[in-house]
């Protein structure tokens, strides 16, 4: 549930974005297009955090208790 408080941020901020740049540099497309593409690039970000942000803390190797004390 935490990722979610992430990936949900994520996807909007990429929302506007799309929304943004394509009304500034491509205002010829349909609005629905746009609308379409600034969804899709939405929803594939959320994918893409969703996989990256995974917890892996319990597969992480714990600390070593003694230095290393080997001499090269």
């Amino acid at each position: 549930m935490k990722r979610f408080s992430f990936i949900i941020p994520i996807m909007l901020i990429v929302a506007i974005l799309a929304m943004w740049i394509l009304n500034k540099y491509h205002s010829q497309v349909p609005f629905d297009t746009r609308i379409i593409i600034a969804a899709g690039g939405s929803i594939v970000s959320g994918i893409v955090a969703f996989f990256l942000l995974r917890n892996d803390v319990h597969k992480i190797d714990s600390k070593p208790v003694e230095p290393n004390k080997k001499k090269r």
